[in-house]
């Protein structure tokens, strides 16, 4: 006769920010990480010790306080939250894996990294553990960390003797390591943390049999190796797969972009991002008969979003450790305020450069090509005041921007490489300026774009409509094309703005790697500097600026025919 367990599970992931944020730009409501320990605090009161804490990776990096402390303020944030076991995510790398491994020293739990092999050693890198192993309820969990291969290439500072191993063949392999019934472990149960796009999600999950209740009625796991559940980070989302069977706070009748394959027969659970959101769930765990290979199956699984709430209250103990930590750095990210756009980043930093010797003669660059994972924040910003602090936040990364030639060809090369994944939300997908892209999101990954134009600005004067009758009227630049872009290696070059991290070939972006520099890395200026400078000298001049920005128009997916246009006004408010 087979018996029951219950397992309680609290999960987080990507999370950056540990002062004041707020949610929207309509409202003055705020929150903070004191008030995310003490809901994370209150659930683990009620489970009596029998819990589980974990994290699924991206901390220490990248935020407005990691650019001056590379990180180590969250140690002792991380510490007080006290996960039993943590992920390595793509950005816990930004500092390099030599820096990584000074911050985890300082940490009181294991990080895994269970599919990243130093050819050095044929073993997990230093510091950084395949698997752990922790009893809770009375049952065995193994608990294992998987990466997909795609983010390897956003990594900077990628160790050359790092490989990737793949997630399914890892997760096979210590399945049958920590199940062994004569090995060491033993283990019941075994959690995949992620750090992945929901679509590698879905199809891991599958893969390695982490099966729904209601899709084990039809195919029994109880004989098969893999995994029970999945849970993910990565996305900047809050995603529970179909397959549980209840879930308060959230819709699982909502199938998100990149989870088409979800059809209520897997199980993963992906909890937003920024302290803003904590997953609090219960397994109930059913023994299965004897020599199975897997102990315990799961027969039900309920839970809620527990959501960080304005007013909330915060954990003292915390708050305490904070001012400590943080009062000189955010002294140091005080400064004068502007209104400006989110979208009009990439548009400021196109004539950066344009006065400096490499540039002035051939009359500037002629387009910038950035990436959207360029842009942080996840907040609203705008209309009214953002402050130095918000550029930094919104831009953390420290990388230079540059200016590279470059043909028809691999600007073409690149704009697909960035527009491959969708619909995956990754942030490769292209931010320009100075081009109009055309694409069709239903052809094949490398066969999506349609079209590549060069804009130039045309200006019309719009009559004045004030009622003093005294302003006489403004001018408004537009943005027209000017000239395609052929797709033909080695014709005309190019004049591209981007950043050096791209121009190294990361995050997919090879078509980049290997041109010639117009303004090198050690010429040019981290992109939050430039934008801030930039637009504090554009806003002081004029009271309304309106600017139609580069578009990437995708093909309607509903007709296959329409071309969608977004021209997004940028307007300073009025003085007052």
């Amino acid at each position: 006769m087979s018996s029951t367990t219950t397992l309680h599970i609290a999960h987080f992931n990507d999370v950056y920010r540990v002062g004041l944020q707020k949610l929207s730009s309509h409202s003055l409501d705020t929150i903070d990480v004191t008030q995310f320990a003490a809901g994370l605090q209150d659930i683990r009161e009620r489970w009596s010790g029998d819990g589980l804490v974990l994290f699924s990776g991206d901390v220490f990096s990248p935020s407005v306080e990691s650019s001056v402390t590379r990180g180590s303020h969250m140690v002792p944030v991380m510490n007080f939250l006290a996960p039993d076991v943590a992920l390595t995510g793509n950005h816990d790398l930004d500092f390099g894996y030599p820096h990584l491994t000074e911050l985890i020293k300082d940490c009181a739990f294991p990080w895994l990294l269970s599919n990243i092999i130093d050819t050095e050693t044929s073993k997990i890198p230093l510091a950084l553990k395949e698997f752990h192993v922790v009893e809770r309820a009375g049952i065995r969990i193994g608990v294992i960390g998987l990466v997909e291969k795609e983010w390897i290439t956003t990594v900077a500072s990628w160790p050359p003797n790092f490989v990737y191993k793949d997630m399914k063949a890892t997760g096979m392999e210590l399945s049958r390591y920590l199940r062994d019934p004569n090995g060491e472990y033993r283990c019941d149960f075994i959690i995949a943390l992620t750090h992945c796009r929901v679509p590698n999600d879905v199809a891991i999950a599958k893969e390695l049999f982490a099966l729904s209740p209601s899709a084990q009625k039809d195919k029994s796991i109880a004989p098969l190796h893999g995994v029970d559940i999945v849970l993910g980070g990565h996305d900047h989302m809050y995603y529970i797969s179909a397959g549980v069977t209840s879930w308060d706070g959230y819709d699982t009748k909502k199938i998100p972009l990149g989870a088409e394959q979800d059809h209520g027969d897997i199980l993963v659970v992906k909890s937003g991002t920024d302290f803003r959101d904590l997953s609090d769930f219960t397994v109930t765990l059913e023994s299965t008969p004897e020599g199975s290979v897997r102990k315990r199956v799961i027969k039900e699984i309920k839970g809620r979003r527990v959501i960080t709430r304005p007013g909330s209250s915060s954990s003292a103990a915390l708050t305490k450790i904070l001012e400590a930590l943080l009062s000189s750095v955010s002294e140091s990210l005080k400064a004068r305020s502007f209104a400006a756009a989110g979208n009009w980043f990439a548009d400021i930093i196109r004539h950066a450069y344009d006065d400096c010797d490499a540039l002035r003669s051939s009359g500037g660059s002629d387009a910038v090509l950035i990436c959207a994972g360029t842009l942080r924040g996840d907040s609203e910003y705008g209309p009214g005041n953002i402050s130095l602090g918000d550029i930094l936040e919104i831009l953390p990364f420290d990388d230079p921007l540059v200016v590279i030639e470059i043909d028809g060809d691999g600007i073409w090369d690149a704009i697909e490489s960035g527009l491959s994944t969708w619909p995956a939300q990754e942030g490769r997908f292209p931010v320009i300026s100075g081009m109009r892209v055309t694409w069709d999101s239903r052809k094949e990954p490398g066969n999506r774009v349609t079209g590549i134009w060069l804009l130039k600005e045309e200006t019309t004067t719009t009559d004045d409509d004030s009622n003093d009758g005294q302003s006489g009227g403004y001018s408004t630049p537009r943005m027209v094309d000017s000239e395609p872009i052929s797709r033909i290696k080695g014709d005309k070059e190019y004049k591209i703005v981007t950043r050096e991290y791209m121009a190294q070939g990361h995050d997919g972006f090879t078509a980049l790697k290997g041109r010639k520099y117009l303004v090198d890395d050690e010429s040019g200026q981290p992109m939050s500097t430039i934008d801030h400078n930039m637009s504090t000298d554009l806003l002081d001049q004029f009271n309304i600026l309106q600017l139609k920005t580069s578009v990437i128009t995708p093909r309607g997916q509903s007709d296959g025919k329409r071309l969608i246009e977004n021209t997004i006004p940028l307007q300073r408010n009025p003085r007052r």
